[in-house]
């Protein structure tokens, strides 16, 4: 389960009424258990030199494959997912809308959740600047993505070295750049603890001047690796 000082800092920094919170962390981590269900359907060696787009449209329909299945969990039955579908945003009409990789999003009378994740490819020296730059991580603290949300997720592509190691380059540069990053003071990447099936999930939380509340980022890296890589 997600931890409750993550859930805790949330409700009290963006006033999120507690029964909504709740409901909200409960979608999240249905969000990361469908993922996972889907990534384990994925023959990833195929994929370990793929372009992004390739990569996030096998795993969205990885996922849809999933749901499909006869054992497949109720909660799964009734949430919808999509890859790089518009995203409404203040001032961004029609065409000018950005679009998001992956879209979870589960409604019903008089609510709607939504989870918008960033991906990027983890696989040379300036990939942790991509993930963390402007069509990245910058998206969500420029408001383009999850604008009227409280949580949003960058998927990690890896497709060189391993997950540790790109766990560290990105702890490292979020920790250098706080400022650069609008990483709150209680918002410094740690481990999420959301789902046992992903314990490598981490979390990380940002200010956000232009939206006017801040924004708790769930961060996933996949492993796309060739054989030979451990």
């Amino acid at each position: 389960m997600i931890r409750l000082p993550v859930a805790e800092r949330l409700r009290r920094s963006a006033g999120v009424p507690t029964g909504r919170l709740l409901y909200q962390l409960a979608f999240i981590r249905n969000c990361h258990r469908w993922l996972a269900a889907g990534y384990q359907r994925l023959d990833v060696r195929y994929l370990s030199t793929a372009q992004e787009p390739v990569i996030t449209g096998e795993l969205v329909r990885a996922m849809k494959e999933a749901r499909l299945q006869s054992n497949a969990p109720t909660w799964m039955i009734h949430m919808y997912v999509a890859d790089d579908p518009p995203v409404n945003a203040p001032g961004r009409l029609g065409k000018q809308r950005r679009r998001v990789d992956v879209e979870f999003e589960r409604s019903e009378r008089g609510a709607a959740f939504h989870f918008h994740c960033e991906a990027k490819r983890l696989y040379r020296s300036d990939s942790v600047l991509e993930y963390l730059g402007n069509e990245g991580l910058g998206m969500f603290l420029a408001g383009e993505y999850a604008h009227d949300e409280e949580i949003g997720g960058m998927l990690g592509y890896v497709q060189t070295e391993g997950v540790a190691e790109w766990l560290a380059r990105l702890s490292a540069a979020l920790a250098n750049g706080r400022a650069k990053y609008a990483v709150t003071s209680d918002g410094a990447f740690e481990v999420a603890g959301i789902i046992p099936e992903m314990p490598q999930i981490h979390r990380s939380r940002h200010e956000r001047a232009a939206v006017g509340q801040p924004i708790l980022i769930f961060h996933t890296l996949l492993m796309f690796t060739s054989p030979d890589v451990d």
